[in-house]
């Protein structure tokens, strides 16, 4: 028989410690334990008595059957394997000899996506959302810090905003210079796509600015905010061009665009929202609450947010 009681402590007291950047908010851990206690009671019911016996099948069983035996919906699907990846990953650290069945299960759907994908009346394969590897981003910001012009200020306060904050390009280029205020504290709220509002929390919950919290490009924009004065803005536009003027949508895309070129970082998809998959992918990678990264991206849908799930390593 499982010890369902003393596996929920050891998980929960291990989402609580020391082990991820962004800590997980009460709520979050609440969802996950709930999630990974339904999973254990279906063991016990279907008679396992170790964690060494369980098969794949019944993890795909508990992620795609609901409480009253209907199949789950892709939403519930992603939240249920999201608890079970981090109940796997404390596993490993518990005993390194029990496999990662949440792995197996998705390199299983993989190879299923793939044979299904191609040839006459075949599925289309959805490619992997693009983003920058850690060394790419790291390869990014060395080249962004080499250069000291007014333009190369401002673009080095403007790749590290993105992110930081995983912005859309239409958003970045509306942030004014009150709302650099809200970024030094690591949370913004506004009006995006759809004419919805939301708050975009980067900085880890439960965290506060006077306990040490910065963003990774508050020193890029501070230094941005002492010249910006020197094109004589005649608005309050966060990021403007040398004559003064505000960067439209587009321009915003020429001037990353570019960047990355020069960076020698190369990709299918190379404007702002390269940057924009990336902060999410890395906010995922780091810690982060999957419903978090679903509220900062502006996504109706948290199925749309997984995709960001395990393409950066953490």
């Amino acid at each position: 028989m499982i010890d369902i009681n003393d596996w929920m402590q050891q998980f929960e007291t291990w989402l609580r410690g020391p082990n991820f950047a962004n800590p997980y908010s009460q709520v979050s851990i609440r969802g996950y334990c709930a999630n990974v206690r339904r999973f254990l009671e279906a063991l016990d019911y279907d008679g396992v008595e170790l964690l060494h016996e369980v098969s794949i099948a019944m993890v795909r069983k508990y992620i795609r059957t609901g409480q009253h035996g209907e199949k789950s919906k892709r939403s519930t699907q992603y939240v249920k394997m999201a608890s079970l990846m981090l109940f796997y990953e404390f596993l490993e650290n518990v005993d390194h000899s029990l496999p990662n069945l949440v792995i197996q299960y998705q390199e299983e759907n993989r190879s299923k996506k793939e044979r299904r994908s191609g040839g006459m009346g075949g599925r289309i394969e959805k490619r992997l959302v693009p983003v920058l590897s850690w060394a790419e981003v790291d390869k990014l910001l060395n080249h962004i810090d080499r250069g000291h012009t007014y333009a190369a200020m401002r673009d080095k306060a403007l790749v590290r905003f993105i992110l930081d904050t995983g912005l859309r390009a239409a958003e970045v280029v509306a942030m004014t210079t009150q709302d650099a205020s809200a970024y030094f504290e690591g949370r913004i709220r506004l009006v995006g796509k759809g004419n919805k509002e939301r708050l975009v929390r980067f900085q880890p919950e439960g965290l506060q600015p006077a306990e040490g919290f910065q963003p990774e490009g508050i020193e890029a924009m501070r230094n941005w905010l002492q010249i910006r004065h020197r094109s004589h803005p005649e608005n309050d536009m966060l990021f403007v061009t040398d004559q003064g003027n505000a960067i439209p949508p587009k321009m915003l895309h020429t001037i990353i665009s570019r960047i990355l070129d020069r960076a020698g970082i190369h990709k299918a998809q190379n404007g702002p929202h390269l940057l924009r998959h990336t902060a999410a992918s890395a906010w995922l990678a780091k810690g982060m609450d999957l419903r978090q990264v679903q509220e900062n991206m502006g996504h109706s849908n948290i199925a749309t947010s997984s995709r960001y799930l395990h393409l950066l390593d953490g």
